[in-house]
């Protein structure tokens, strides 16, 4: 066996070890220092403690609303459970959870629980919203000199952070419920108000835009016809061919006022040249 073979089977062991302590004995034989396999145990104990409790951290700070509403304990044996599933594969831990809300509608058999993954969804687009590029708007002359005309028949640039989501449980009314930083309203509020109580129905679908206005991520809520139009623009639609999608399925759509929080959230950020 040649020198690269044998690193090749003693960093398999050792990463084996890391996540299954019975694969402890395996490694051993892999190691010629001197030591009791009892010393060996222990030692492996330390990296495997701070393996998991660092892949715990990344995934709590990922998806704290998610941790909050399941509880330490169940957070624990989630966070272990997903990393045997779904184990790094990226230098950069921030990307580690991306699989999670997938992995938790089957992890978690309840009927009852079943928000959780469109819950954990939201939070991974909040997330991912954080280190998406970024893209300097328009500002308001320059959107007033393109013109009604040019722009019906434009085709509009989204901003790299944003992310239309359909929900099939109250994701955003669950999120708002539970987050530690309930003082921003999102601008589909009432002025004044706090949407932050429980909802009434879990399982009433929902539509939420995720932005970054002023580099801070923020959820805000959609229409149907609202998030409709959006996935049309961003999939290259032109603004005319996304404001049919929108009326199509509400013939009432308030365009105007809906424009003006896309704008005003960053979310589309001008005419696309390609």
């Amino acid at each position: 066996m040649s020198a690269d073979e044998s690193l090749a089977l003693l960093q398999t062991a050792f990463a084996a070890a890391l996540d299954d302590p019975a694969a402890d004995a395996a490694l051993a034989e892999h190691l010629r220092a001197a030591g009791p396999n009892a010393a060996l145990h222990e030692r492996l104990g330390l990296y495997r403690g701070n393996v998991r409790a660092t892949r715990r951290a990344a995934l709590a700070s990922a998806y704290p609303v998610l941790a909050a509403l399941v509880g330490e304990a169940y957070f624990d044996a989630l966070a272990l459970a997903y990393a045997r599933a779904h184990p790094s594969r990226d230098a950069d831990l921030n990307r580690f959870g991306a699989a999670l809300p997938a992995f938790i509608e089957r992890y978690e058999t309840d009927a009852r629980y079943a928000y959780f993954g469109d819950v954990a969804r939201l939070e991974w687009a909040l997330h991912m919203a954080a280190f998406a590029a970024d893209a300097e708007p328009l500002a308001p002359a320059q959107w007033q000199a393109i013109g009604a005309e040019r722009l019906m028949t434009s085709r509009l640039a989204v901003h790299p952070a944003c992310t239309a989501l359909a929900s099939n449980h109250a994701a955003l009314a669950i999120w708002r419920a539970h987050r530690h930083d309930s003082q921003n309203l999102d601008d589909n509020s009432r002025e004044g108000t706090r949407e932050d109580a429980w909802p009434v129905r879990v399982d009433a679908p929902d539509w939420t835009l995720v932005a970054r206005p002023r580099w801070r991520p923020a959820a805000l809520a959609h229409t149907q016809a609202a998030h409709e139009a959006f996935v049309a623009l961003q999939s290259g639609a032109t603004l005319d061919d996304a404001l049919e999608t929108a009326f199509s399925i509400d013939g009432a759509f308030d365009f105007a006022n809906q424009w003006r929080t896309w704008i005003e959230a960053g979310a589309i950020v001008g005419i696309r040249d390609d």
